[in-house]
């Protein structure tokens, strides 16, 4: 048997208990073969403990030790990390609890949040540099403008008010946890970024968000402006696009501008 083959055959049996190890191994190493894979999975659970506290405290430690499991079997990891075993975890979680979707959100803003915090460092954007980069920027150079987003910047759509909830649980305190979880009177975004050390995250509505989504991956400014035209008159969009461009400078979100 070639290497290559043995190490597949011997990743395939470390992942799946049914799958069988490499062809020439004896008894003595298939049954340390056991042995390793459940110290794999148990490192793999504890880097999820690590990543996910907040959901964990949400749905209680054998829940969570289940879907853990069954989320490290049907996506193993497959990055060099044991970090990367949480990668796409809040996805797994929107299947295995289908009637609680905060639970997906929370892993979600988690999972957003451990990104944004190891992606590149990038100074912001301030109003006063922003004010001198589109001085004397016509009507199309507007329309044109590209923004430069924070790296690690990320977006989603949710249903629940999630801060109270979040502190609650930063707290361990599941009885205030369940009492301030309350769905929303309509969708909003969650934004997550990094700012300076530490990554955070807010709620918009959902005008904002989709305009905001639109810039993260590539949009015009003015494209944004005419999502937003689709959804209010044009002096309330107006007046939308200019608000939520300063609140974006000065939360830090913008990074710089291109213009095509």
């Amino acid at each position: 048997m070639k290497l290559a083959d043995m190490q597949g055959a011997f990743m395939a049996a470390l992942l799946d208990e049914e799958a069988p190890p490499p062809a020439q191994w004896n008894d003595r190493e298939q049954a340390g073969l056991a042995i390793y894979r459940n110290n794999y999975r148990s490192s793999l659970l504890d880097a999820l403990t690590e990543t996910y506290p907040r959901t964990l405290r949400w749905v209680g430690q054998e829940p969570f030790h289940a879907a853990g499991a069954h989320h490290l079997i049907s996506c193993p990891p497959n990055g060099w990390s044991l970090d990367d075993a949480g990668r796409g975890f809040a996805e797994t979680l929107t299947g295995l609890f289908p009637g609680d979707p905060e639970v997906a959100e929370l892993a979600w803003i988690e999972w957003a949040m451990a990104c944004a915090f190891t992606a590149a460092d990038c100074a912001p954007f301030t109003a006063q540099d922003f004010a001198a980069a589109t001085a004397g920027f016509n009507d199309g150079q507007w329309n044109d403008l590209r923004l430069r987003m924070a790296p690690g910047l990320a977006l989603r759509e949710v249903a629940h008010d999630l801060p109270p909830l979040w502190n609650a649980l930063a707290a361990d305190e599941p009885s205030l946890a369940q009492a301030v979880l309350r769905p929303l009177p309509a969708p909003h975004y969650c934004t997550v970024w990094r700012e300076g050390w530490r990554s955070t995250f807010i709620l918009v509505d959902e005008d904002e968000g989709l305009a905001l989504h639109h810039l993260a991956t590539g949009g015009s400014y003015g494209e944004a402006c005419a999502l937003l035209l689709e959804r209010m008159d044009e002096t309330a969009a107006l007046a939308k696009a200019g608000t939520m461009l300063g609140n974006w400078l000065a939360l830090g979100l913008i990074t710089g501008i291109a213009t095509i």
